[in-house]
């Protein structure tokens, strides 16, 4: 998971992003729309990345 580029796409996944502080970007239809940033806070349905929430099912979520 620690690897660039890795997908983040399970519950598990965001948590260990979270605990770890892994950076984030965001990705869309295969191109980067966001660069992100740190992961701080998982829900069900959205993650906190430098204190902007961001909706699971709206973006592909990658580690940098």
């Amino acid at each position: 998971m620690n690897q660039t580029g890795f997908p983040v796409k399970t519950d598990a996944d965001f948590d260990n992003a979270v605990w770890l502080g892994q950076h984030l970007e965001l990705w869309q239809n295969g191109e980067l729309v966001h660069s992100g940033g740190i992961a701080e806070v998982n829900t069900p349905l959205w993650i906190r990345i430098n204190g902007s929430a961001y909706f699971k099912s709206a973006y592909e979520f990658r580690v940098h």
